[in-house]
């Protein structure tokens, strides 16, 4: 494959469509977007349900403390909810939900799965789903490398294009809630296992919410715990 290859100087492949899965001509585009057959990584477009409060952020509008605070709980119970049933396909590499507001990218949703055969079966049990009023559609994505996707200036300082920059603005799930989980899931395949396959009533969304809460409450204490203790100094 030539160097060139989906770069500005090809003139024939989309680089924008290549990296990041979505062009904000479309169809319209004078450039070939190249659809991939198979992938390890699913685009699911506009699935997530952006609450005024993540638009107002992601549009670098006035915002405080509480509009942060709702809109950050408002995507972790999102991604707990939809990382646990695409689990369901396979063992996830990565989950990215996008902050972006452009029509071409908003509420998009990128799954990685370590095995090009999840993601398959993936597509196809999805096929003809909702979530909530929001018909799934996932379709193979191009994007590998979610690095290469994403806008540097956003995540290092800020990004004077705000959320209509063409490159990905990654929405932040702390650390702590994709080990909790990953952990949650392998946990949960344990237990169907050791019951034969019977799944375990799924919480309602607000349920979800509530016990995110929770964990956000005592990720708060934790802090404010360690903040306070005396560490002694050691020679």
């Amino acid at each position: 494959m030539s160097n060139t290859f989906a770069t500005e100087e090809d003139r024939v492949n989309c680089p924008f469509y290549f990296k990041i899965g979505a062009c904000r001509n479309g169809d319209r585009c004078n450039r070939a977007h190249v659809r991939p057959q198979v992938s390890q990584t699913l685009l699911l477009p506009h699935l997530y349900p952006n609450i005024p409060d993540s638009l107002s952020i992601a549009n670098d509008e006035d915002w405080d403390d509480d509009m942060y605070a709702r809109a950050q709980e408002h995507v972790e119970a999102f991604y707990e909810e939809v990382f646990m049933e695409l689990s369901n396909y396979g063992e996830i590499e990565e989950l990215v939900v996008l902050d972006n507001v452009s029509d071409h990218m908003t509420g998009n949703v990128y799954c990685k799965y370590y095995r090009e055969e999840a993601a398959e079966r993936a597509q196809k049990k999805l096929a003809g789903r909702f979530y909530g009023s929001r018909l799934i559609q996932a379709e193979y994505s191009p994007v590998t490398d979610f690095r290469e996707a994403r806008c540097r200036t956003f995540h290092e300082t800020r990004c004077a294009r705000g959320g209509l920059c063409n490159f990905m603005h990654v929405k932040h799930i702390p650390k702590a809630v994709k080990r909790r989980v990953t952990r949650d899931t392998v946990a949960e395949r344990k237990r169907e296992q050791r019951d034969g396959g019977q799944k375990r009533k799924r919480q309602t969304s607000e349920e979800r919410r509530a016990m995110i809460a929770q964990w956000n409450k005592e990720r708060q204490k934790e802090l404010a715990r360690q903040t306070t203790t005396i560490v002694p100094f050691t020679s």
